[in-house]
């Protein structure tokens, strides 16, 4: 493996330290409310440093919702696979994104701002949009399920409706005006497809 050099290492700091203070900020205020100049005053770098990173607040705001679907892929995958059983573990993972629903930053940068801000990316970028880590995210949670269970179906199938299902839940939770008590709405509608399709299925 190659080593950076210091000039390199820098500039992947200085990356990271914009990433983050633009994270911190995009969730605090809003994109629209959140200026290039207020990120460039926190960060503390001058105006050509981020720009050489990002060249506009646009493609900044797409390097945060990253780091932000990152990890919440994160932590959904490891809800699900902690779980022995198929059934639990996708209660387990689906309910984990559910949870994040109710974080701030996820619920500004990714459920309510990400749409038009990237909504150009998200047509034409199609499936490789939701291909970083939404449906590598899905799959690994649904396969055990599907192996288990439903060998006639498709898992790539399984995940796009899923996916669907889960930000539809998610705009309805991130638009409310009491999300804990739509988080818990949620909630009931999944225990309910869960277990509907579980008693089909199951003897």
């Amino acid at each position: 493996m190659a080593v950076k050099s210091l000039r390199e290492r820098q500039a992947e700091a200085t990356r990271q330290l914009l990433v983050s203070t633009a994270r911190q900020l995009f969730a605090e205020r809003g994109y629209a409310d959140t200026s290039i100049e207020d990120i460039i005053q926190q960060a503390g770098v001058a105006r050509g440093a981020l720009y050489h990173h990002f060249p506009g607040k646009d493609v900044l705001f797409r390097a945060v919702y990253d780091a932000v679907q990152a990890d919440i892929a994160t932590r959904v995958v490891a809800a699900a696979l902690a779980e022995s059983e198929p059934w639990t573990g996708v209660r387990a993972g689906l309910g984990a994104f559910l949870d994040a629903c109710l974080d701030p930053e996820f619920r500004r940068i990714v459920v309510l701002d990400s749409v038009p801000v990237l909504a150009k990316d998200m047509w034409e970028g199609g499936v490789q949009h939701v291909e970083h880590t939404e449906l590598p995210m899905l799959r690994t949670v649904l396969q055990p399920l599907v192996e288990t269970f439903l060998p006639g179906v498709a898992v790539d199938a399984l995940a796009h409706v899923a996916l669907g299902g889960l930000y539809g839940a998610a705009l309805y939770i991130a638009r409310s005006p009491d999300p804990q008590s739509a988080r818990a709405d949620a909630d009931a509608v999944l225990d309910t497809l869960i277990s509907g399709l579980r008693g089909r299925i199951e003897p």
